[in-house]
């Protein structure tokens, strides 16, 4: 009979140690993913250029000019233009 609620104690122990690493991990993320969302703010409010992170297959997003009140969208496939020129496209619209 000990026996039997001895190993209940330790499945519940090794249970309880799992939900406890499973809540730090979840925590971690959570805290990665503010991070993240902190960085691509400040990227955003530096070169007022707001990526589109939705669809990997291509390089998109907004050039956002506050003074100006514009937005103009962006789009470039990945496959098909070099990332050095889509690098200088960029820059040149930001800087016009």
């Amino acid at each position: 009979m000990n026996t039997l609620i001895s190993n209940e104690f330790n499945d519940l122990e090794k249970q309880w140690v799992c939900v406890q690493q499973q809540k730090k991990t979840s925590l971690k993320i959570e805290k990665d993913k503010q991070r993240a969302q902190m960085m691509l703010s400040m990227y955003a409010s530096v070169t007022n250029i707001v990526p589109n992170l939705d669809d990997q297959s291509k390089i998109s997003g907004y050039i956002v000019e506050k003074d100006k009140k514009s937005v103009e969208k962006f789009e470039y496939d990945n496959l098909k233009i070099p990332t050095l020129d889509v690098c200088n496209d960029i820059w040149n619209k930001i800087s016009s």
